[in-house]
């Protein structure tokens, strides 16, 4: 039926009818998300009209877009209430899925920016690498709110696909191939396990709505009684969220993923993937699975000292720079897993802290490798930073700044980060969990201070191999890697070092962040 007897029928429709119109008032809660794949969308079309000597308008259009989003995110803020499920529930309207959208939206702002120059240099320009990262953007958001198990999965594979396609955006390059191939079967299984997860937490409880879930266990709770079914329920969903946070044990695709992969896409996958996923990880676990945290906590502390433990030793022994950085991901995912063990409040917002820190000083890591990184290939070797601080000085000091950072070094963003999740565990009684973290992070000064100790060493004369930290490098390897390096532009040093005040700042004055944290409801749905 159409025309106003049409419409006037849709509207009038009785409750049974499977079709109805959101309230207004949810899409503008949703809005953010929805600008972000309005962006996607225009993007698409405009690649499909403009030639390829246009195509540098895609880039401007995507972070119009990002930062449209960024701006009304800010908006929402600034005149929210503590916090609402909408759309039936399946959605929340609160600061935690704010927070993260904000770490989300910088982040892939950065990307944006540092995107012309890397494509342009490794002959990579296409517009349908700006389409999937905000498809991938727009997952990430939706993750970072959802409040129902249906959405959680939707959520992660919104995210997902666009990444896997995005690993082999260079079709040249063999291990960039195969890391996309890794990544999907990997993240296909992932899935299949989250997937069941759900089911049986579903089938057990009656709901896919995280409130309601939280209401059957508190129930649960208060008689006295676990079902065996939804604890292996909340197993799997587990198993399935510590894939995307690269926790070990279910961590095996990041070391090869991240070195197959573009630097500049690594850069994006290795912080916002991570701010979503442990933005659900936070609210499923710590806020609906509360009531059964006593079954829970112990695994996941396992899990968060095995992947402090493996991540930090492992990568002692690596020498591509991406593959370092990589182990080191899965070392920070422990540190964070720290404060979802903990759980509410005191765990919670450590956990959301120590996530802005690492969005700062992770993407300007990451950055820096990006910046470098020339025509024939990324700058993934030791040999290309030899001497790094005599060349570009302030790349270098960028550089140390964030590794400093990682390690935990007083006064950066990293030390009161670490500081927070500590200090929860030890307040929640869970001292063990703060003890290996601080033997962890003193291993991982090792391969931090190598990295500066080589870009601060001066590359032999005449091709002299050169020792350093236990590594040697050969004069004519050194002389390769070094001319393939390229001199950043001044706007991508600029956006550098804006990362690099950032990591400053959240370490000179963490009560500017922490006192906005502080005051985060978490809605659970």
């Amino acid at each position: 039926m159409t025309g106003p007897l049409g419409m006037a029928a849709l509207v009038a429709a009785p409750p049974w009818y499977p079709l109805h119109f959101a309230p207004a008032s949810n899409l503008v809660e949703f809005l953010p998300e929805l600008v972000v794949a309005a962006g996607m969308v225009a993007v698409l079309v405009t690649d499909l009209f403009v030639g390829p000597t246009h195509r540098r308008r895609l880039p401007l259009l995507t972070g119009l877009t990002l930062l449209a989003a960024l701006l009304i995110a800010v908006g929402e803020w600034v005149g929210h209430v503590p916090g609402r499920p909408v759309f039936d529930g399946a959605f929340a309207a609160d600061r935690f899925g704010l927070f993260a959208d904000f770490l989300i939206l910088l982040v892939a702002l950065a990307v944006t920016a540092l995107s012309p120059a890397y494509l342009q240099r490794r002959g990579l320009e296409s517009g349908e690498y700006y389409v999937l990262l905000l498809a991938a953007v727009t997952g990430m958001m939706v993750l970072s709110g959802a409040t129902s198990l249906i959405v959680v999965f939707l959520g992660i594979e919104l995210l997902s696909i666009p990444l896997y396609v995005l690993c082999a955006l260079n079709r040249d390059d063999a291990l960039g191939q195969e890391a996309a191939i890794k990544y999907l079967l990997l993240g296909g299984f992932a899935s299949a396990f989250l997937v069941y997860g759900m089911a049986l937490v579903y089938g057990e409880t009656g709901a896919t709505q995280l409130g309601r879930i939280h209401q059957v266990l508190l129930h649960g709770s208060l008689a006295g009684r676990t079902d065996p079914m939804l604890l292996a329920g909340i197993a799997l969903i587990g198993v399935g969220l510590s894939f995307k946070v690269s926790a070990a044990p279910f961590h095996w695709w990041t070391p090869d993923v991240y070195q197959g992969a573009p630097v500049l896409v690594t850069t994006f996958m290795s912080v916002a993937t991570k701010v979503a996923a442990f933005a659900a990880f936070l609210r499923i676990f710590s806020v609906t699975f509360g009531t059964a945290q006593s079954d829970w906590a112990v695994p996941v502390a396992l899990v968060a000292i095995a992947s402090m433990v493996f991540g930090n030793v492992v990568a002692l022994g690596q020498r591509s720079l991406k593959r370092m950085l990589a182990y080191s991901g899965i070392a920070q995912a422990g540190y964070v897993l720290i404060g979802v063990a903990v759980g509410q409040p005191d765990g919670t917002a450590a956990s959301l802290y120590y996530l802005a820190a690492y969005a700062a000083m992770n993407t300007g890591a990451f950055g820096i490798l990006t910046a470098l990184s020339g025509r024939g290939e990324d700058c993934d070797d030791y040999e290309g930073i030899l001497g790094l601080a005599r060349r570009q000085p302030l790349l270098a000091a960028l550089m140390a700044l964030f590794l400093l950072s990682l390690a935990g070094f007083p006064l950066t963003a990293g030390f009161f980060g670490k500081l927070f999740l500590f200090s929860a565990a030890i307040h929640d009684g869970e001292v063990p969990l703060a003890v290996w973290g601080v033997l962890t992070s003193a291993v991982s000064l090792f391969y931090y201070l190598r990295v500066i100790l080589t870009m601060f060493t001066e590359p032999g004369g005449a091709g002299e191999p050169v020792q350093v930290a236990g590594m040697t490098f050969e004069g004519g390897a050194v002389a390769r890697a070094q001319l393939a390096l390229v001199r950043p532009a001044l706007g991508t040093r600029a956006l550098l070092t804006l990362f690099a005040a950032a990591t400053l700042v959240l370490g000179l004055f963490p009560a500017l962040v922490d006192s906005l944290i502080q005051g985060i409801h978490v809605v659970a749905g």
